[in-house]
């Protein structure tokens, strides 16, 4: 990437008074195997043949059925019980306690490249760490298990605050107690609804992390060590002041 990401607010950069806010799963939590073959194997333990690309194809439809039936509980089981029934044809409830105890442990997930290392980076610099994630309850165990939390400084969570992205007083809980204002929070992630859209509204610059899509025009930066080389350079002259 050569110079800064386009965007619509001033990115901060690492100091005091300034905060890196993250996005759990697909920017700093990735599955050690893709989701539709873990859902096909663990389906054929329950008599379920089906191949891991029928699952892939059903999966966003069945995915976004179910998303109302998370909003604000602390409790994911219909959400989950939804995407897995109507994914693998399989409606067994077993199969849901499956794969939800699968996906609850740290076996189930790899942290991405030099995440850590971007983290503390910056906080040796002074700018806060915090995950903000749509995820039921299962996730700050899980990134305990994992010693994420021994280099974040907060972790907010859906199903525990009863709000989730893209609404911004999610962000705005985030940026209160980090004790930053909105415009000095940098909100990475890897979704342009909840995500970048979310973070806007609260008034948070944000960017999407990974390629840039062929037809799309958000704000995206490559990876952790481009995000680390950006947060510990100076503004460009071209930038304003957040």
């Amino acid at each position: 990437m050569s110079g800064p990401p386009q965007h619509a607010l001033p990115l901060p950069r690492a100091r005091p008074g300034t905060a890196l806010l993250l996005d759990a799963a697909g920017t700093l939590l990735h599955p050690s195997a893709p989701v539709a073959e873990t859902y096909a194997h663990h389906a054929q333990r329950f008599g379920v043949a089906i191949d891991s690309s029928r699952i892939a194809a059903r999966f966003p439809a069945a995915f976004a059925e179910a998303r109302p039936l998370r909003r604000n509980a602390p409790d994911w089981r219909d959400f989950w019980s939804v995407v897995v029934a109507r994914s693998t044809g399989c409606d067994d409830p077993s199969l849901v306690d499956a794969l939800v105890e699968h996906f609850a442990g740290p076996r189930a997930w790899t942290l991405a490249a030099d995440a850590r290392t971007c983290c503390e980076a910056v906080r040796e610099r002074g700018m806060k760490v915090a995950i903000v994630s749509n995820w039921d309850l299962h996730l700050r165990p899980l990134l305990r298990a994992m010693k994420v939390l021994d280099w974040v400084d907060l972790l907010l969570v859906s199903a525990e605050e009863g709000l989730e992205k893209p609404e911004p007083a999610l962000f705005h809980r985030a940026c209160a107690r980090l004790g930053v204002e909105p415009n000095a929070a940098l909100h990475v992630g890897n979704d342009p609804g909840d995500d970048l859209a979310g973070a806007r509204a609260a008034g948070c610059p944000a960017l999407l992390l990974g390629p840039a899509r062929i037809d799309a025009s958000e704000p995206h930066i490559a990876d952790f060590p481009a995000l680390t080389r950006l947060l510990l350079s100076p503004p460009s002259p071209c930038e304003p002041s957040p």
